[in-house]
């Protein structure tokens, strides 16, 4: 059967959102502690959330909805397809070096060890009684990988054996949190744009993405906009840490030009100022179809447990 390179990504809407994704090239800190753009402490322990992580969770949850929406949550795939979409621009035949699989399976380990801690409302059934709770989650639950690999990782394995597993199967397990969420709602990525974008330009991408629902009419004919104000807490969600606002500015506007440059559905993402305060424009074509089709979830699988 013929490989097909990959159309699309996915990922849940509050992690889109996350003000916890350290992309760019300063040094990453395994214990982080920002505002949403709600104005919600959200914080990150126990391990790094940067680029990788980001790319890794997108490709998972993309196959873990091809895969059928199972409900225990188990993706199954192997480093070689992985790399191939990551790293390899998809080309049949292309198998990532032994870097490129660090890479990935430090991003598993750093999305199975992260704890999340962040703001959530519980509602009881009758929807009488509503109680604030800051939740501490896991992403993946669990990760199992072949012995070859972790002996080599250990300095006691074999090269050419771990070279021979090109189509042995790695599993993860997504949080029960993270698959009921996914269930109500993801946000579907184009893969082809998400590869060309990188630090804060990929960071703002998955920011307006997630928010396409909350565009506004502008009373120009067949235009609709989103306007965000620019705070230090969208300078710090976007990982701009300049010692001046205007150089956070700068940075920001740069990155607005790199996503209208390779994603059409944006006519213009732009910096303006309104009294005192900056904020920052995103219009795009009023019903405009998306870069790629919001598909229907599927019927979940059942494997494993049933949903609450």
């Amino acid at each position: 059967m013929a490989e097909t390179s990959r159309a699309t990504g996915r990922i849940e809407r509050s992690l889109a959102r996350s003000p916890l994704w350290q992309l760019g090239g300063r040094q990453q800190r395994k214990r982080l502690q920002r505002r949403d753009l709600l104005g919600s402490i959200a914080r990150a322990d126990r391990a790094p959330l940067g680029e990788p992580e980001l790319d890794v969770l997108t490709w998972l949850t993309q196959e873990w909805f091809d895969h059928g929406c199972p409900l225990d949550g188990k993706v199954r795939f192997t480093w070689y397809a992985l790399g191939r979409d990551l790293y390899g621009d998809g080309r049949p035949g292309w198998s990532p070096s032994g870097r490129y699989r660090e890479l990935m399976r430090e991003a598993l380990d750093n999305l199975h060890a992260v704890v999340l801690t962040f703001r959530s409302v519980d509602i009881d059934n009758a929807g009488s009684t509503m109680r604030t709770l800051h939740s501490k989650v896991h992403i993946l639950e669990r990760v199992d990988d072949h012995e070859e690999v972790e002996l080599l990782r250990q300095g006691e394995g074999s090269g050419a054996a771990v070279g021979a597993l090109r189509g042995e199967s790695v599993e993860v397990t997504f949080a029960p949190w993270l698959v009921d969420r996914l269930l109500d709602e993801g946000v579907v990525l184009s893969w082809r744009t998400q590869r060309q974008l990188s630090g804060a330009a990929k960071r703002l991408w998955y920011e307006l993405s997630a928010r396409l629902a909350e565009f506004e009419p502008t009373g120009l004919p067949g235009e609709t906009e989103l306007l965000l104000e620019i705070t230090e807490d969208l300078f710090a969600a976007m990982n701009l840490q300049a010692a001046r606002p205007r150089d956070n500015r700068a940075a920001l506007a740069a990155a607005a030009r790199r996503i209208v440059k390779v994603d059409d559905r944006f006519r213009s993402i732009e910096l303006v100022k309104r009294g005192e305060g900056y904020f920052l424009r995103a219009r795009r074509a009023q019903g405009a179809a998306d870069d790629v089709p919001q598909t229907a979830l599927p019927e979940p699988s059942t494997a494993g447990r049933g949903r609450p």
